[in-house]
Formats: structure tokens, C-alpha cells, sequence
């Protein structure tokens, strides 16, 4: 699909991508979640009354002082939520922060697994903090609710903060994932350098 206008990063998606200095200067500045230009952001951005609020809870999951999930569990939910929605935009720009923070290749490869290797503590790399995720990703995104019994062993190993921070986080990279898929959102351009950038720019829990 051609879009017909003269945006050289505007090849597939179904709006167009805002000019930064013709934005609300309070929106603009919460533009610089990340260093670098990313689509899905600028798309966001065409909602001027709430993409300010929705682009700081982004932000927050960048920052540490802000996320109580460690990296690799916020990650954790990111890719499977990606993997069962199939985001291919969302797995992309989230594989790195992954890469970037040491996520081992054998669970990147495994987060297509089905269901049952998640129940089977005798199949896949998963810890049981990892294990207790996924299920709460598995069943949010299937039925928008969990069975009683996931959010009881989540609230054993991650405390009622961490259980509400989940279903959160869960909520808004499915809402992503449907901004990314319904508008067809373009993939990014190459990045020089995108990982030491993302290094930078993702803060750990304190």
C-alpha cells in the first residue's frame, strides 16, 4: 500500500505520522520516552488529548524508579503477549531490550510454548516466577480474566503490588498491540547503535 503522501517512513500505516512542531507542547514533551524514533509512538501521538497520559505510563515502564517489575519479567510478559497476539511490530522492538538485558536465547526461543509446558514444571527454562507470568498472560489474553487459583500463586512469589503491576503491564502492550496491528504501523527504520542506545535509556528496579 501506498499512502500518497511525502512521509519516507509512511509506507503501510492507515494515519499519518505527525509533524513533531505542529504537536501540543505538552505532548511533545512526552515524546522522548526513547532516544530514537519509533512509529508506534508518533502514531500514538495523533490522539492529542490522550496520548500525553498514555505515553507517560509507557515511559514509566522504562523507568525503574517507576516499574517495580525487573526487566526481564516486564519483558517476559511483553514477548509472550506479542508471540500470542502475533505483533510482529511489538516483538521487534521489544526483542532488543531483551537481548540488551541478558534474557537467555533459550527462552526467547521457547516463547511460542503452548499452555501445557507452562503448567509442566518439568518442561521449558521456565522459572517459577516465570511460570506463574505466563499463565496470567495466557489467561488475560484469552479470556480477560485469571482463575483464582494463578492469581493465588502469583500472590505468593510476586505480592499484591507486582500481581496489579502485571495485569497492568499485560494491558497495555495488548492495547499496543492493536494500535500496531489495526493501523498498520510501519516497521522501523534501522537504527544505528540501538543497543547501547537501549542500554541507556531502560533504567533497572531499585
Amino acid at each position: 500500500m501506498n499512502t500518497g503522501d511525502n512521509d519516507p517512513f509512511r509506507k503501510t500505516c492507515l494515519v499519518p505520522y505527525p509533524n513533531v512542531d505542529d504537536l501540543p507542547p505538552n505532548l511533545r514533551d512526552k515524546l522522548n520516552i526513547l532516544p530514537f524514533r519509533r512509529n508506534i509512538i508518533l502514531t500514538i501521538a495523533n490522539s492529542h488529548g490522550l496520548a500525553p497520559h498514555f505515553l507517560g505510563l509507557i515511559g514509566a515502564c522504562f523507568d525503574g524508579t517507576q516499574r517495580g517489575l525487573p526487566i526481564l519479567e516486564w519483558q517476559l510478559i511483553v514477548l509472550r503477549t506479542s508471540t500470542i497476539l502475533k505483533a510482529k511490530y511489538e516483538w521487534d522492538v521489544n526483542l532488543p531490550v531483551a537481548e540488551v538485558h541478558n534474557m537467555p536465547q533459550e527462552k526467547i526461543d521457547n516463547m511460542g510454548c503452548p499452555a501445557s509446558v507452562i503448567h509442566d514444571t518439568s518442561q521449558g527454562p521456565w522459572t517459577a516466577r516465570d511460570r506463574v507470568l505466563l499463565r496470567m498472560v495466557d489467561e488475560q489474553l484469552a479470556t480477560y480474566t485469571n482463575e483464582e487459583k494463578t492469581i493465588q500463586d502469583a500472590l505468593e512469589l510476586l505480592g499484591a503490588d507486582m500481581v496489579v503491576e502485571v495485569i497492568i503491564v499485560i494491558g497495555i502492550y495488548a492495547l499496543l498491540a492493536r494500535l500496531m496491528k489495526g493501523l498498520r504501523v510501519d516497521d522501523d527504520a534501522e537504527i544505528p547503535g540501538l543497543k547501547e542506545k537501549i542500554r541507556d535509556s531502560i533504567t533497572p528496579t531499585r
